[in-house]
């Protein structure tokens, strides 16, 4: 593959300040073409001088951006549910979709080292209530994960970075963060989606062993779970209680980030994400499965 002439990327970077704008469109797809080739150049013209150049350049670097978190997204959703890594792959492609430099590795190693911290604090005998105990008393008492105390709804509490970083969350990133320590360690955690509600089991169903990332990793039983469904007036169902796929639950993530930005009147995130969403399913999403201004969890 011929590789871009630098001076070519350059000059399109220097076309977007031209006064005519078939000659600023024309510019603008060229350099979508290019895609993260471009990158560097736009980062620059965003520093000019030239407040025009500054602006346009400022928008198709974001639009190349897209394209390229768009582009591995698809590539993840031809894995995703056959490789145990690409939902937390896929969570920092969530993240990247708001801070686009973050480096990967930060959570990998954020991640590394709670997985450290836990493998020492693991029982010797490693009966399922005792390791279960064990990883509530880490990551929700020692370390101090917790259900976001206010503004629930802040899209800042999905994304795994920040979550990492601030230690709090909703149901869905915190089971996350758990799901992505446990598998370090070769734990047998389990994503369960309650109906509003996303927790983790430890091991087979009939352990019975389930956490509550939300409220500080709390050991709940399967009546607790059916209790807690029944409070908020949900008839229970077994199915409930299934596991759920790693493709559901970034499908899950993406749809409540949906919600979250729909709720804050961003017009512009909401198409992105359903974009994102449509690379990850393989076809195109017009709209959230939820209801206008509900919020799944």
């Amino acid at each position: 593959m011929q590789r871009p002439d630098p001076a070519r990327i350059r000059a399109l970077v220097s076309l977007l300040s031209d006064a005519n704008p078939r000659v600023v469109d024309g510019a603008r797809k060229a350099l979508l073409e290019l895609g993260p080739k471009a990158l560097a150049d736009l980062d620059e013209a965003i520093e000019s001088s030239d407040a025009k150049l500054r602006g346009r350049a400022r928008l198709v670097r974001d639009d190349v951006r897209g394209l390229v978190l768009e582009g591995a997204m698809r590539r993840l959703g031809e894995r995703i549910d056959h490789d145990e890594r690409a939902l937390e792959e896929g969570c920092v492609l969530l993240a990247r979709s708001r801070d686009f430099e973050l480096d990967a590795s930060t959570v990998g190693t954020a991640l590394d080292r709670l997985a450290d911290g836990l493998a020492a604090r693991l029982p010797a005998v490693r009966e399922p209530e005792a390791v279960a105990r064990a990883i509530s008393r880490y990551l929700g008492r020692e370390v101090g994960f917790q259900g976001a105390p206010r503004n629930y709804y802040d899209p800042d509490n999905w994304f795994l970075h920040l979550v990492l970083e601030r230690r709090i969350g909703i149901p869905i990133s915190l089971s996350a963060v758990y799901l992505f320590v446990a598998r370090r360690l070769g734990l047998p955690l389990i994503g369960i989606g309650l109906p509003g509600h996303f927790v983790v089991r430890y091991g087979a169903m009939e352990s019975g062993l389930y956490l509550d990332p939300f409220h500080g990793g709390r050991v709940l039983d399967e009546a607790e779970c059916v209790r807690f469904l029944e409070e908020r007036q949900v008839d229970y169902d077994p199915a409930h209680l299934l596991p759920v796929s790693d493709g559901a639950i970034l499908l899950r993530m993406l749809r409540n980030l949906v919600q979250g930005y729909r709720s804050r009147g961003d017009g512009s995130r909401v198409q992105f994400l359903l974009r994102m969403r449509s690379m990850l399913v393989g076809e195109e999403v017009s709209g959230p499965e939820l209801g206008a201004g509900e919020v799944d969890r």
